[in-house]
């Protein structure tokens, strides 16, 4: 969890746990809530069935209840339930149990949700909610190229690193088939990155994957693609560089032949005019 983060839910712990604070209801036990954007959520009361004539509120509030969402009652024999704000065709009460379903959540929909039922006693129930954007697919990419590189590329290994737009709570990870070899995440880095070198030639599968609490995204290494082909090109370079040393050296060869073919005719035609 980012340190933002960290820091709001502190605060309304606090608020709850504070014998002092004015909202005697924020006492009550909270349940923590987690959600993905663009998810439908229900907000489960745990309550079998509410009395009929109850009148059921839902408030909401970034960092404290008091924004009403939800009213809902029974006037005159009929149950009126109105939808407030913001939320208006996002939300759905079952007056049964008090439960509210929140359709196409948000990033600004996270924060505390209070649950007020009223009838010969008021009951309090309060929910934490936290919603996460989708995690970005990682990218694999060839470490910058230099000869000590090049020489382990020759000798069957390789060097490859995996990095993600960081967001909140995102850990990278690489694995081995099933086995975790590392991972890293930092709430304060715009992006994650995360090397790997691999040693010798194998056919094991490797993989990296990006996770929050609610999603994660896989992209599988292609040994061919960064490993092999990589391999041959350090290889066909040396070969070039093997090959303009031959061709040097002849050309080399033929000068200095040339040369000596020249000063033998020269120092003939002096001696024989």
């Amino acid at each position: 969890m980012d340190t933002r983060e960290n820091e709001r839910m502190e605060r309304l712990e606090e608020r709850i746990n504070d014998k002092g604070t004015e909202k005697d209801d924020l006492k009550e036990e909270v349940k923590p809530l987690r959600g993905r954007e663009g998810q439908t959520v229900t907000l489960h009361t745990g309550l079998a069935k509410l009395q009929s004539d109850a009148k059921i509120l839902w408030i909401f509030g970034p960092d404290s209840p008091d924004i009403f969402i939800v009213e809902s009652q029974v006037f005159r024999g009929e149950i009126i339930t109105e939808y407030k704000g913001r939320f208006q065709g996002r939300l759905q009460l079952d007056r049964e149990t008090g439960s509210l379903t929140v359709r196409n959540i948000t990033i600004n929909d996270a924060g505390l949700y209070q649950l007020q039922v009223i009838s010969e006693l008021v009951t309090y129930h309060n929910f934490i909610f936290t919603v996460y954007a989708s995690v970005p697919t990682p990218n694999i990419r060839n470490t910058p190229h230099n000869p000590s590189v090049d020489s382990r590329l020759v000798s069957g290994s390789c060097s490859v690193v995996c990095s993600v737009a960081n967001g909140k709570e995102v850990t990278l990870s690489w694995y081995r088939g099933e086995e975790k070899l590392n991972n890293t995440s930092s709430p304060h880095q715009a992006d994650l990155s995360l090397p790997l070198e691999i040693k010798g030639t194998n056919s094991d599968t490797y993989s990296c994957v990006a996770t929050n609490p609610v999603s994660n995204q896989t992209t599988k290494l292609s040994i061919e693609e960064h490993c092999l082909q990589h391999a041959d090109s350090s290889d066909c370079a040396r070969c070039i560089t093997l090959t303009e040393l031959v061709v040097r050296s002849v050309l080399s060869a033929l000068v200095a032949v040339a040369t000596i073919a020249l000063l033998v005719h020269h120092f003939w035609h002096r001696r024989n005019p």
